[in-house]
């Protein structure tokens, strides 16, 4: 792994490569801004090689795994766009960025399942209790949703800790369901958490940005959130815009007056509204 970037690397050792590894090398190296968004199996089938022989490219180029070759070329890309966007107008930069996100927010309006997030809220709204999971940077958003479920008269569990949602989960009821949120869809706590409500018979709902991940081919429902958007962050696109977006969405398709009802949620938004001046 050289500290001269991905595509460098990549070049030097090409011949090392065996002619299928060889296969997938050609397409990181012609379409190095599509792979930074590809899973191990859209490399896979786009260069038309086993997921395997993309392991072993990534492990002979000096990596551990898929997952950390895509990292390391996304912050190659990464530098790329920030270099490029050097030297333009502050303001004319700020307002791109907010074009950019009117327009993703479009994009991801055109792609939603509608059917799978009228199931999904379907299957919240029968439920006893939803477990939400998520680890990272992920994890303040599924904080956040829990929240807003409880206020929608949802009873929604969430913790930070994998031991104790993993236990929870564990212990969960027929009449439960499981709400996972991981952008990669390979996230090791968030598929063990999925792993157990499986085996306990839990509709499963992903938010995830890859459908044809482990998460999102374990899931029952995958409420898609992956916008189109000009990689900005070096490393990965740390920005949870998109995810945010199909929460929100989520929630506003819950809400259901009569539940809130029925719950006298009213008394809980009048004590809180004590806090305020």
């Amino acid at each position: 792994m050289g500290e001269d970037g991905v595509i460098n690397g990549i070049q030097k050792i090409y011949n090392e490569f065996s002619p299928m590894e060889k296969k997938a090398a050609n397409y990181i190296l012609r379409y190095p801004d599509l792979v930074v968004e590809y899973t191990v199996k859209d490399l896979a089938k786009a260069s038309d090689v086993s997921e395997a022989t993309v392991m072993r490219m990534c492990k002979h180029a000096g990596y551990e795994g898929y997952w950390a070759f895509r990292t390391m070329l996304a912050r190659d890309m990464g530098t790329i766009k920030k270099e490029e966007k050097k030297g333009g107008d502050s303001d004319d930069v700020v307002r791109g960025f907010f074009h950019a996100f009117a327009e993703m927010m479009q994009t991801l309006g055109s792609k939603i399942n509608i059917d799978s997030m009228k199931e999904s809220a379907r299957i919240l709204n029968d439920c006893k209790q939803v477990y939400i999971i998520a680890a990272g940077d992920t994890g303040t958003l599924a904080k956040h949703l829990s929240f807003r479920l409880g206020r929608a008269g949802i009873r929604a569990v969430y913790s930070e800790l994998a031991d104790y949602y993993l236990n929870t989960i564990n212990l969960a009821d027929q009449g439960d369901a499981l709400l996972a949120i991981s952008k990669s869809g390979i996230t090791k706590t968030v598929l063990q958490g999925a792993e157990l409500a499986k085996k306990k018979g839990l509709p499963i709902i992903a938010i995830t940005e890859y459908e044809n991940s482990v998460l999102g081919e374990m899931a029952d429902y995958v409420l898609l959130c992956k916008g189109d958007f000009d990689r900005s962050d070096y490393y990965k696109n740390y920005s949870n815009l998109s995810a945010t977006a199909v929460v929100e969405a989520f929630v506003g398709l819950l809400e259901n007056r009569e539940k809130i009802i029925e719950k006298e949620m009213d008394t809980i938004e009048l004590m809180l509204s004590e806090a305020k001046l």
